[in-house]
């Protein structure tokens, strides 16, 4: 049997954002799920090596019926914060959205990436 319709139960809250933060010895790389976000509604930056990613999933239009049978989708902000390890290269952050989902590179520093060093023989 169906829930009993509700009224003027508003979907509008706080929208939940799960994340992935990868490392390898090239990068740093931060997989954000925004499902329904469009990416001129988000917004990074970088201040005191902390990354913050904000956004806002807007609300569509509601269709007006006389029955509603359930609401699950949530709209609103999000706002996600990472504190950044010194190795990472700030002037070369990129940022690519695909299909719901926000990837966000940060390269390590030359200085930072691992090397091998050449035994001299004399």
């Amino acid at each position: 049997m169906a829930e009993p319709a509700r009224r003027e139960r508003s979907a509008y809250c706080r929208v939940e954002s799960a994340c992935d933060v990868f490392e390898d010895k090239e990068s740093v790389k931060i997989v954000i799920e925004i499902p329904g976000v469009k990416p001129q509604d988000v917004k990074i930056s970088i201040e005191n090596q902390v990354l913050t990613v904000r956004g806002e999933k807007k609300k569509v239009a509601e269709e007006k019926t006389e029955r509603v049978h359930r609401y699950e989708r949530t709209y609103g902000a999000f706002e996600r914060s990472f504190a950044l390890p010194n190795l990472v290269d700030a002037d070369k952050i990129e940022a690519k959205y695909d299909a719901g989902v926000l990837t966000i590179t940060l390269p390590k520093a030359e200085r930072a990436r691992p090397r091998e060093i050449q035994v001299q023989v004399k």
